[in-house]
């Protein structure tokens, strides 16, 4: 390095248009030589203060580099959150749907089970009226089978009839529907066991 800077000042002496001293050009040679060693030294003090500031700014930006990853990171965690909060809410809503729907299904059913109820009370108490007109009819037939028949003669009446037959006037009148004690001769009356 000495040597380029020495050739460099000899080519800046034999330049100058002014011929002056041995001594003069080596004290001139000295000034350019430490003017040349200031300029080298300030150029690499810029360098210095350049590839400081370069580190500084790499720092920066590795820095920011890393600010921005842990900010995509959190960005993605809450997305994450949101998308999961989400799918929970969604499972929730198709489990809320499934129940109305079943709860739609339950309110047909209870419907038609309220309806089938209310045919078979329909249908038992029309069952329970055909079993008594069937006992009533069984009565009246058994009646009819074991009483007797007896045909009404001039001067009857019924105390007279039902004591010939060990039987009272009320029941003469319920086998016979009579209203009344009136009898007349010919009618026929049932007589009851």
């Amino acid at each position: 390095m000495k040597g380029k800077l020495l050739l460099l000042a000899l080519c800046c002496s034999a330049c100058s248009p002014l011929k002056t001293s041995e001594h003069d050009a080596k004290h001139q040679l000295e000034l350019t030589l430490h003017e040349l060693k200031i300029t080298v030294d300030d150029v690499r003090h810029q360098t210095n203060c350049f590839q400081t500031e370069l580190q500084i700014l790499e720092g920066r930006i590795k820095h920011n580099e890393n600010a921005l990853a842990a900010l995509k990171a959190q960005d993605f965690e809450k997305q994450q959150g949101k998308l999961e909060q989400l799918s929970g809410q969604l499972q929730a809503l198709e489990k809320k749907w499934s129940s109305l729907e079943k709860t739609e299904e339950m309110g047909a059913l209870t419907s038609h089970a309220k309806e089938t109820t209310a045919a078979l009370v329909q249908f038992k108490q029309r069952i329970e009226e055909l079993e008594r007109e069937q006992a009533g009819s069984q009565r009246r037939l058994e009646t009819l089978v074991s009483s007797k028949v007896y045909k009404v003669r001039s001067g009857d009446t019924l105390k007279k009839i039902a004591d010939q037959h060990g039987t009272n006037v009320d029941k003469l009148k319920k086998v016979n529907d009579l209203q009344q004690d009136k009898i007349v001769a010919g009618q026929e009356l049932k007589i009851p066991e």
